[in-house]
């Protein structure tokens, strides 16, 4: 799928068990043994991980994370990459040059309403209407990914990340934010049943 300034998706959809999942790092040659004595579920999440990265980089690649708990590509130190789970889909974001964070949430998630109030602020909430599933999840991967780019989970949801009035479709949605004095254009697509939001920063 397409998206700004040289950045690379990938996704995949979670239909395969475990030890499927595992087979086909190892034909791949990628290493998988040491997945074993995680729970499955996440067995599953970083068997996918490994096989998107492969796919990304033509070969079998190691994932590490910095101080901040980032992740890093071991070899690729320049590529910025970010990941995000949900229980159905693994997906995988790439940019060579900038910073980049991305999310994604099930467009049937409605606890997202539930807790408006602890991550939209005031202005926001003028703008997104309190039944609109729609918005709320846009805005919610939104700010999610912009906290993966900052690298840097203690930010302020509410008032440090302020999102732009934007227009939520199902086909794709753009959005504008401001955080902390810094500009970032994101771009949210609905992609088997999920909504996937990329954050970028706008550097001119």
């Amino acid at each position: 799928m397409p998206y700004p300034r040289g950045t690379r998706v990938l996704v995949w959809l979670l239909e395969e068990e475990a030890p499927q999942l595992l087979a086909m790092c190892r034909e791949q040659g990628i290493l998988a043994d040491d997945l074993l004595d995680l729970p499955v579920k996440r067995q599953r999440e970083k068997a996918v991980e490994r096989l998107l990265l492969c796919r990304a980089f033509g070969q079998p690649v190691s994932l590490i994370h910095d101080e901040q708990g980032a992740p890093v590509i071991e070899g690729h130190e320049r590529a910025c990459v970010s990941i995000t789970h949900t229980t159905r889909l693994v997906a995988l974001a790439l940019n060579d040059v900038y910073p980049i964070g991305l999310d994604a949430e099930h467009g049937d998630r409605k606890q997202v309403i539930r807790v408006r109030d602890k991550f939209l602020n005031a202005s926001e909430q003028q703008f997104i209407s309190p039944d609109d599933l729609r918005a709320h999840i846009i805005a919610w991967t939104a700010k999610e990914a912009i906290i993966k780019a900052e690298r840097n989970s203690a930010i302020d949801w509410t008032q440090a990340i302020r999102l732009s009035p934007f227009t939520a479709t199902d086909a794709a949605s753009t959005l504008v934010a401001h955080c902390d004095g810094r500009r970032y254009q994101l771009t949210t697509r609905m992609m088997q049943g999920h909504y996937i939001t990329i954050a970028l920063p706008v550097t001119h």
